[in-house]
C-alpha cells in the first residue's frame, strides 16, 4: 500500500472540515471571496489562506519539489476536490500524488541565473564547478543576456547600489521548472561562496564603530534574474536577497583568487570523498546566510545554531554542544570558558529578547570555532561508518589515561570471547 501523503491525518481532517465550511454555495455572498482561475468553486477568505498554509506543512512532498510548486500542487488539489464535492483527505491526497508525479516526470532543461558577487580585481572570466552547477564570474555583463535583463528594474528597486563593487555571475543549472532552477542556482552559489568566505574569513576578528558591515567578504547582489539558454527571461519575476545590506564592501581578489581557488577545490573534494554532500551543502548555505546580514545579533544566534548542527546536538542540551566542540581543541580550559559565555549570551538573547553590544565579537568567536569544526567533520565523517558511530566517539572522554583503560577493558572482554570459542562449540 502506498504511503499516505499526510503526516498528521487528524489535523488534516480538521483543517479540511474548516475549509469546507468556508466554501460558498451557488449565489452565496460574503465580504471577501477567494477564487482560482480554471476552477468554479469560491471560498470565504476568512482564514482560508492560513488553513492552506498549515495544510501544506502536513503533506509529504518529494524533496525535489520546490516550495512554490508544493503550494501550487496543494492549491490545485484542494480546488479540484471542491469542484468535485470531495473535500476529503483521501481524495486530495490522491490528487497531490498525481500532480506531484506529473511534475517529477518533467524533463530537465538548462536555466541561467544572472546575479553578481562583491568581488573585484578579476582580469578574465573565472569558471567554477559545483556539484550541480557551472558558475562563471566576470567583470563584464554577459552579452547573451543583455537584451532581456531588466537593468531599469534593478535601478528602481535598488537605486543606491554601486555596480563597481560587484562582478557579474552566471549560474548554469538543469531543472524541471524556473522555481527549481532558481532554488538550485542560489543553493550552489552559496556552496561556492561558503567555501570561499571560509578562506577569507578564517582567523579574522573585527570591532566596528558605527553600523557594521556583514562579516562575509563575498556577499550576493540583491537582484537575481532567471533566463533560458537562448537568452530570454525564463520568468517575468525576479528573486531577491532579503539579507542585502548597502554596508557591503567589495573584496579585491586580484592577488588572492588563485589561493582561494586551491582551498575551494581541496575542501570541496574532501566533502565529495566523505559522502555527505547534502549535509555540507546545508551547512555552507546556512553559514552564508548567517554572515550576510549587518545585524550582528542575528549573525551570532545563527552561528550558535550552526554549531549545534555541526555537533549533532539535536534535542540534547547545550552541555553536549560544548563537550563535543571541546574535543578538537588543546586549550580546553580557555575554550570552555568562552563557550559557556557564548551560551549565556545566546540564552539572554533568546529568552529575554536582549540585544548586546559585543555581538560582533561573539559572532567572530563562534565563526572561527565553526571553521575548525567544518574542517574536522570533513575528515571525521569519511573515517566513520555512520554519524551515530561518530557522535558516540565524540562523547568518549578526551583523556588519554581513561581511553587507555577503556581499551584494556575491551581487550579483556575480547580475550574472554576468544577463550570461550576455543573451549566449546557454539551453535549457530
Amino acid at each position: 500500500m502506498a504511503k499516505s501523503k499526510w503526516t498528521d491525518s487528524s489535523s488534516v481532517n480538521e483543517l479540511l472540515s474548516r475549509i469546507e465550511k468556508l466554501k460558498l454555495k451557488d449565489g452565496q455572498q460574503c465580504g471577501m471571496i477567494v477564487t482560482k482561475k480554471s476552477f468554479k468553486s469560491a471560498f470565504n477568505s476568512r482564514r482560508f489562506d492560513n488553513y492552506l498554509m498549515l495544510l501544506k506543512e502536513l503533506v509529504r512532498f518529494d524533496s525535489e519539489v520546490p516550495d512554490a510548486v508544493k503550494e501550487q500542487i496543494l492549491h490545485d488539489a484542494v480546488w479540484h476536490a471542491a469542484d468535485m464535492e470531495q473535500l476529503q483527505s483521501g481524495y486530495i491526497g490522491g490528487q497531490i500524488k498525481k500532480l506531484e508525479a506529473e511534475y517529477l516526470a518533467k524533463e530537465s532543461k538548462k536555466y541561467y541565473l544572472i546575479t553578481a558577487v562583491s568581488i573585484t580585481g578579476l582580469k578574465s572570466k573565472r569558471l567554477i564547478k559545483t556539484p550541480k552547477s557551472i558558475i562563471t564570474i566576470s567583470k563584464y555583463f554577459p552579452k547573451k543576456f543583455k537584451k532581456s535583463y531588466d537593468f531599469q528594474e534593478v535601478h528602481t528597486v535598488y537605486p543606491k547600489i554601486n555596480q563597481k563593487c560587484y562582478s557579474w555571475v552566471v549560474i548554469e543549472v538543469c531543472a524541471r521548472c524556473e522555481h527549481a532552477a532558481a532554488e538550485v542556482a542560489l543553493e550552489q552559489l552559496d556552496y561556492w561562496r561558503g567555501i570561499f568566505n571560509i578562506f577569507f574569513n578564517h582567523n579574522n576578528t573585527r570591532t566596528s564603530f558605527g553600523k557594521p558591515a556583514p562579516i562575509n567578504k563575498i556577499t550576493k547582489y540583491p537582484y537575481h534574474s532567471l533566463h533560458m539558454e537562448n537568452g530570454d527571461k525564463a520568468s517575468p519575476f525576479y528573486w531577491f536577497d532579503p539579507n542585502f545590506s548597502y554596508e557591503t564592501s567589495s573584496l579585491n581578489v586580484s592577488k588572492s583568487y588563485e589561493r582561494a581557488k586551491v582551498f575551494y577545490h581541496k575542501l570541496s573534494s574532501g566533502i565529495e570523498d566523505c559522502g555527505s554532500r547534502k549535509f555540507f551543502l546545508e551547512i555552507l548555505n546556512r553559514y552564508c546566510v548567517s554572515l550576510d546580514t549587518a545585524n550582528m545579533n542575528s549573525s551570532f544566534l545563527a552561528m550558535w545554531s550552526l554549531l549545534e548542527s555541526l555537533t549533532f546536538t539535536g534535542k540534547e542540551n547545550y552541555d553536549v554542544t560544548i563537550a563535543r566542540t571541546l574535543i578538537l581543541f588543546k586549550d580546553k580550559f580557555h575554550l570552555r570558558l568562552e563557550l559557556e559565555l557564548l551560551r549565556k549570551k545566546r540564552n539572554m538573547a533568546i529568552h529575554n529578547g536582549q540585544q548586546f553590544e559585543e555581538a560582533e565579537k561573539y559572532a567572530y568567536l563562534l565563526m572561527n570555532i565553526i571553521h575548525e569544526y567544518i574542517f574536522f567533520l570533513v575528515v571525521a565523517i569519511r573515517k566513520s561508518k555512520s554519524i551515530e558511530q561518530l557522535t558516540s566517539a565524540l562523547d568518549l572522554p578526551p583523556d588519554k589515561a581513561k581511553l587507555l583503560k577503556a581499551r584494556q577493558q575491551l581487550d579483556d572482554e575480547i580475550k574472554k570471547l576468544d577463550l570461550l570459542e576455543s573451549l566449546i562449540r557454539i551453535e549457530g
